[in-house]
């Protein structure tokens, strides 16, 4: 089966043929780290998944800092997706190695075998340097067309469990965020609304294109000409402002002429953004030590047709503006992944999760959530059609979000978010933000 490529008016092309699925729990030779892999969340006693599976593989690379000996729990060959007392001290080993590089830029003398964003930043670096060693000694990789066995996705269920339907939709709301701007002496904008979802306990959170590429226009006609506030809660109430962490050029390259449409097109390709939460709205009231958030899923194992996962976001089509501002609630759904999609190449970008009371506008920038409570998609756009149930959403792959973000700036998107990203945020704006705000300055002063 072949793919197409996903134009304006190809939603019904032909589905993608998911080519390879990696086995994450497998054990011994197929002890390996997917190559769009990186570490982006804390990890500490008790964690579970498939990041503490692949830390042990790192870890277990160095006779220093190995979890234990090749052949025992947790050793080379045996790792597990559980953090315990021997993979914590196996991180104290390896932060007390790389002290000077984790311990002594955040004032601490030993490891405390907590896996925060400077030991994240240690061990991705790492990775990448495995992975160019790899690349130089091996050759180009070939690529194989693997057949699973009949019961490899209950494998997989069973080393990383899936969650209750009650603790899913917790957990997914309560990284949920609605974002709404308003423009506060008129002009050419009526209340925008739209959603996000946050994915680094550091406040970032991952939006759409075509929500984030306000927060550049905030001073376009006079000072505070347009007011961005990120809400949440039930119903969402003004909770944090924020700044551009990154937005596609490549999105707005194709797609700044379209900001004033009533109805935008769009595939969908790059239509991803970064905001970084830099404070609260009220003044009196701190920002929280740690933000929920969804961890991201880079791979597309769950993103095969017939699969259920949850989306969920905060829905305005039906409201007005007044309604929107004081009585706007989140809504969520148990969905079936439909179709996957190709833009160009023989990658899963995009997929399709039928109706629910999520397809409607303000739902964009709505998170997709496997089982186990990964973020496996962002959904981007849908079809047409007076109810709900009707009408076709569709998501974005973290696997499309990943090869469009190293495209475009040459790191993969996992590094840049074990980073500074506080300090990654003022230089995009010093640096690339003007230059997206004078191409949509100069479409909408062509209207």
């Amino acid at each position: 089966m072949r793919t197409a490529p996903l134009t304006l008016s190809s939603f019904t092309c032909v589905a993608f043929a998911l080519f390879v699925l990696l086995l994450p729990f497998a054990t011994h030779a197929e002890s390996t780290i997917p190559p769009e892999f990186h570490f982006t969340e804390t990890l500490k006693r008790g964690a579970h998944g498939a990041a503490v599976f692949y830390l042990q593989v790192l870890l277990n690379k160095d006779a220093e800092t190995r979890v234990n000996s090749p052949g025992l729990i947790g050793g080379t060959g045996n790792e597990t997706d559980f953090l315990g007392n021997a993979t914590k001290q196996a991180i104290v080993r390896f932060q007390n190695k790389y002290s000077g590089e984790v311990l002594r830029p955040a004032g601490l003398a030993k490891g405390n075998g907590i896996v925060g964003p400077l030991t994240r930043a240690k061990l991705n670096s790492l990775l990448e340097t495995t992975r160019r060693e790899a690349l130089r000694t091996e050759g180009t990789p070939v690529v194989v067309t693997i057949t699973l066995p009949p019961d490899t996705s209950t494998a997989v269920a069973t080393a990383t469990p899936a969650l209750s339907s009650e603790e899913l939709n917790t957990r997914a709301r309560a990284a949920l965020v609605n974002i709404l701007c308003t423009t506060k002496r008129g002009g050419s904008f009526s209340p925008i609304s739209g959603s996000g979802v946050f994915i680094d306990s550091r406040g970032v959170i991952l939006t759409n294109a075509h929500v984030g590429q306000y927060f550049l226009l905030k001073d376009f006609l006079t000072r505070d000409f347009l007011d961005c506030v990120v809400r949440s809660g039930e119903p969402a109430r003004n909770n944090y402002r924020a700044t551009l962490l990154y937005l596609s050029p490549p999105w707005v390259d194709q797609n700044a002429s379209k900001i004033t449409a009533e109805e935008a097109t769009s595939t969908g390709e790059n239509d991803f953004a970064l905001l970084l939460v830099t404070e609260s709205t009220d003044h009196e009231i701190s920002l929280p030590s740690e933000f929920p958030y969804l961890p991201i899923q880079f791979d597309d194992r769950i993103i095969q047709s017939g699969n259920e996962a949850l989306a969920a976001g905060y829905p305005a089509g039906f409201l007005s503006g007044i309604t929107i501002q004081r009585d706007l609630y989140p809504s969520s759904s148990v969905v079936t992944i439909g179709n996957v999609f190709s833009f160009r190449e023989q990658t899963a970008d995009i997929f399709s999760i039928g109706g629910s009371v999520v397809a409607q506008q303000g739902s964009s920038g709505g998170a997709v959530v496997s089982p186990t409570g990964a973020l496996v998609g962002l959904i981007v756009t849908s079809s047409k059609a007076k109810a709900t149930g009707d009408r076709n959403l569709n998501a974005l792959t973290m696997s499309h979000l990943e090869r469009s973000f190293s495209a475009d700036t040459g790191k993969s998107l996992g590094l840049f978010l074990a980073e500074d990203v506080a300090e990654n945020a003022r230089l995009f704006n010093k640096n690339v933000a003007p230059l997206l705000k004078q191409k949509l300055v100069r479409a909408l002063t062509r209207q």
